[in-house]
């Protein structure tokens, strides 16, 4: 019988871990999948043990069981800190590893020294094998572990319960629910003389409590459901609630155009007759409202708010509310009926305001993708600050009369969108905290091609042309060489487009002058003796004599940074 329980285990493990690895690859940290990985492994050994012949074997499916239950306990209080929207300093995460290893190490010196098991033996239980382990004297640091790392996690629970602002206290309560139950199997399984295997039940209760959490929250990511529509749609805000009017999160400007959405609690109702902004919500979502899109004063500002219902399934809907400040197109219009004169006038301003909320949109979607980025933070701002000096020491110089001003303009405007295809990058490479290895680096090696695609497809019905091919080379060209041994096409001299050229020496600099994950900041005396060193190699060697004379203002540029 209990060899059964052990098989099925391991099953029910294998199969929580494809549903997770199928549904929920590139939404969710890693820690997630060496969670279910562990328990996986974890639940085999059980399963090797009960089949074990002879001590030998037994040993060595021991040593299985605790390659997977020396860290679980680890990715657990990781995955728990990501549910409820927490995060652990390195420092802890570190003694934790170190925890973790250590105890793996002295339950392999089985038979070698007494120091964590003095001695082993099997015994028959209803037809199973199992290991009874007399425990030596540092065997305490195992329960220790697991006994802190628990009390950790329970804590992170009840600190998201009681700030519904930013989790949501149904998912609180059904990860007590989960981590108590595992709690108790361990304490029993261990504490009484049963010799009933719990250990693995609880483990596949913990996944079964993580598995309905990620389902569950997945209809909480409000970043998620406004990508599929921020292209279509110039919104500059968004509202949710679930099918019963309840409110599941919203952004920044929200909290800014309306306070009272601020005393809104995740998973909690709204009273209508609290504000107007409340009650045309309720009227939409109720069907009151036919129109799915209205607008709305508040003061002296219009909102226009314009409802998107989604079925995630028969038994979830979501009502998506994008909230865009429409007050200069009430004005226009106005204008318009009563000033018909004005007419061109308004239509010339207004342009210039939609080109400004199209930039603006352009470079939220840039910061998005560098925040995703941990080890270049604040590249964008420098590299467009950098590329705007450079030009303008080009215009000033008259080194190349030929280029328009229109031209110099869109090559500082487009600066911002070089790495906009590390969007596509994968969180696991893109994130990594160090060098990557050769398979890492050509994958990152793809978000120059990606990035000049994404930025095709973004700037697709734009009536700027030039715009969008200065925009799409210096996306695309970036990381050429002038010697040819750049990436992507290999490109070489003046067949790299001139833009991409400006870029290539803006972006190298301040990747040499700011510090990264796997190396410190370079002085300027350095960074500009390597860009000297590059002329000709890795640059347009007259773009590069031009970007040297422009060391003092770079200097106070980056001493303003470090101010900051």
């Amino acid at each position: 019988m209990f060899n059964s329980i052990y098989t099925f285990s391991f099953v029910l493990s294998f199969c929580y871990l494809f549903v997770m690895i199928s549904v929920f690859r590139k939404r969710i940290s890693s820690y997630y999948f060496m969670l279910f990985a562990s328990i996986m492994i974890i639940n085999y050994g059980y399963m090797q043990m009960s089949d074990s012949e002879t001590l030998k074997m037994a040993v060595y499916a021991n040593q299985t069981v605790n390659l997977g239950s020396c860290f679980a306990p680890y990715f657990l209080l990781m995955c728990v800190a990501d549910l409820c929207n927490k995060k652990i300093d390195i420092r802890i995460q570190t003694i934790l590893v170190i925890f973790s290893s250590i105890i793996f190490l002295f339950v392999s010196t089985v038979g070698i020294t007494d120091l964590y098991y003095k001695s082993v033996y099997l015994v028959e239980n209803h037809g199973v094998v199992l290991l009874k382990k007399i425990h030596g004297p540092l065997h305490f640091i195992n329960p220790l572990y697991i006994f802190g790392s628990t009390l950790g996690g329970f804590y992170l629970i009840l600190q998201s319960f009681f700030n519904r602002r930013k989790a949501s206290y149904k998912n609180s309560i059904i990860l007590m629910i989960f981590t108590t139950l595992m709690a108790i199997c361990y304490l029993v399984e261990k504490v009484s003389r049963l010799n009933v295997p719990l250990i693995p039940l609880g483990f596949d209760l913990v996944e079964t409590g993580v598995l309905i959490l990620l389902f569950r929250i997945s209809m909480y990511d409000v970043a998620s459901i406004s990508s599929d529509v921020l292209i279509e749609t110039s919104i500059s805000g968004i509202i949710c609630f679930d099918g019963k009017s309840r409110f599941l999160g919203a952004d920044s400007d929200i909290f800014e155009w309306f306070p009272e959405a601020k005393e809104l609690k995740i998973d909690s109702g709204f009273e209508a007759k609290d504000s107007e902004f409340f009650s045309k919500i309720a009227e939409m979502i109720n069907g009151e409202e036919k129109n799915n899109s209205v607008i709305f004063q508040k003061g002296e500002k219009f909102f226009r708010i314009t409802h998107s219902e989604r079925i995630e399934d028969r038994f979830k809907k979501i009502h998506c509310f994008f909230i865009t400040d429409d007050t200069e197109q009430q004005k226009y219009t106005k204008l318009v009926e009563s000033y018909n004169e004005n007419l061109e006038d308004e239509v010339t301003r207004k342009t210039r305001r939609i080109r400004k909320i199209q930039n603006d949109i352009i470079i939220g979607m840039a910061s998005i993708v560098e925040n995703r980025d941990n080890s270049t933070g604040g590249h964008i701002q420098r590299t467009s600050a950098v590329v705007n000096i450079f030009v303008e020491k080009l215009r000033q110089g008259n080194i190349y009369p030929e280029e328009s001003p229109t031209f110099w303009h869109n090559v500082v405007k487009a600066a911002p969108l070089h790495d906009f295809g590390k969007v596509a990058i994968p969180d696991e490479i893109l994130r990594k905290p160090g060098k990557f290895t050769m398979d890492e680096y050509e994958i990152m090696k793809c978000h120059a091609d990606k990035g000049a695609i994404i930025v095709e497809q973004v700037l697709r019905n734009s009536d700027d042309l030039a715009f969008k091919m200065v925009a799409e080379n210096v996306a695309h060209y970036h990381h050429e060489k002038w010697n040819g041994e750049g990436y992507p096409e290999k490109l070489s001299g003046e067949s790299i487009p001139f833009e991409a050229r400006i870029m290539a020496l803006a972006d190298v600099f301040d990747a040499l002058v700011s510090k990264r994950f796997y190396k410190e900041k370079f002085t300027y005396d350095q960074a500009f003796q390597i860009i000297e060193e590059s002329s000709g190699n890795h640059f347009d060697p007259k773009l590069c004599t031009e970007f040297l004379k422009c060391r003092k203002e770079l200097e106070e540029l980056y001493d303003s940074f470090e101010d900051e």
